[in-house]
């Protein structure tokens, strides 16, 4: 099995990946401009350039603009003024003062004749985002999570038996997040509380869960971002629980969330996780129990993780099992 996908993956080129076309910024843009961009082509990172050369010269990201937000002192005691004069100061800011603000925009660059399975390792080892080098040494577009994931959504079948292998199963699970490292928020919790929650501990999203039970009601991501502007800022002090459900006549929505709840439970498959991660345009799942309460998760990074590692893991199990039935045959032939 781990032959047929490392050939598979080693063989396919990044240049044989579908791709988006790049989409960049100016380093002297503010991030008002900022989050129209990404809103409008659905992206949640973007090149930087300067502004004569058009020279890539960094990454910013939904993750950026979360550190500057929770540096406001935006409270439900804020007055109109106060909140007035922090979305000027918060959307006015320089996109060049704010790049790489959560030190997590570092990015490496690849050539085109790369392998998709080098892709998935550096993927697996926790970087970001990877830039697409050409042959005259510029930069042309970004290879990102998702394009590789679908590449998978589309190659399931030679994955083989890890594709039919449930997330709850002693392979995949212990790569995923337990119930105890899971950072959540609660429905009433005021949504620029639950922000700032993301920002201390460096989570993209947390679940929204409801007060009296802890059951999962959805998700607050820093794509939900888009849409803070001088005259939507307030409605960081509502609770979290009417924010995610605010519609686009009073807030401008990520356009790629889902209208209803995506969950997984451990006995879906790892083919079933990749499947709906892809065909929902999401970057992770919560995982939940039966009584729909969150108890891990399943991210794109994860996924990589497991397409490079486990196949190895895999074969050390059956070879261990071979092993093992070898010498249980060999004690009953000498009773």
């Amino acid at each position: 099995m781990t032959e047929d996908y490392i050939r598979l993956f080693s063989q396919t080129a990044i240049a044989d990946l579908d791709k988006n076309t790049m989409v960049s910024i100016k380093k002297s843009e503010d991030v008002e401009k900022l989050l129209s961009v990404l809103y409008e082509n659905s992206l949640s990172s973007l090149p930087v350039i300067d502004g004569e050369g058009k020279r890539v010269i960094g990454f910013v990201d939904t993750n950026d603009v979360l550190s500057l937000l929770a540096k406001l002192k935006l409270s439900s005691d804020s007055s109109d003024d106060d909140i007035r004069l922090y979305s000027i100061g918060f959307l006015n800011s320089n996109v060049n003062n704010i790049m790489d603000e959560k030190k997590k925009d570092q990015f490496v660059v690849v050539l085109e004749e790369q392998s998709l399975f080098e892709v998935l390792k550096l993927y697996a080892n926790g970087v970001h985002r990877l830039a697409l080098l050409t042959v005259f040494s510029d930069i042309e577009n970004i290879v990102s999570q998702s394009n590789v994931i679908k590449f998978l959504n589309n190659n399931l079948s030679v994955l083989g038996q890890l594709g039919d292998t449930t997330i709850g199963s002693s392979l995949i699970k212990p790569f995923l997040p337990s119930k105890e490292s899971l950072i959540t928020t609660k429905s009433s919790t005021l949504t620029i509380d639950s922000f700032k929650i993301m920002n201390t501990h460096k989570c993209s999203a947390i679940p929204v869960l409801e007060d009296s039970t802890n059951k999962i009601i959805g998700t607050l991501s820093v794509n939900d971002l888009y849409g803070i502007n001088q005259s939507t800022i307030k409605l960081l002090l509502n609770p979290t629980g009417e924010f995610i459900n605010l519609d686009n006549s009073k807030i401008k929505s990520n356009k790629n969330k889902p209208n209803h709840q995506i969950v997984l439970k451990l006995n879906n498959t790892f083919k079933e996780a990749i499947q709906i991660i892809s065909n929902n345009k999401v970057h992770r799942i919560w995982i939940v129990d039966d009584n729909n309460i969150p108890i891990s998760l399943i991210s794109l990074t994860d996924i990589c993780k497991i397409i490079v590692e486990a196949p190895y893991l895999l074969e050390d199990q059956q070879t261990n099992n071979n092993q093992r039935n070898s010498d249980n045959s060999t004690t009953n032939q000498n009773k």
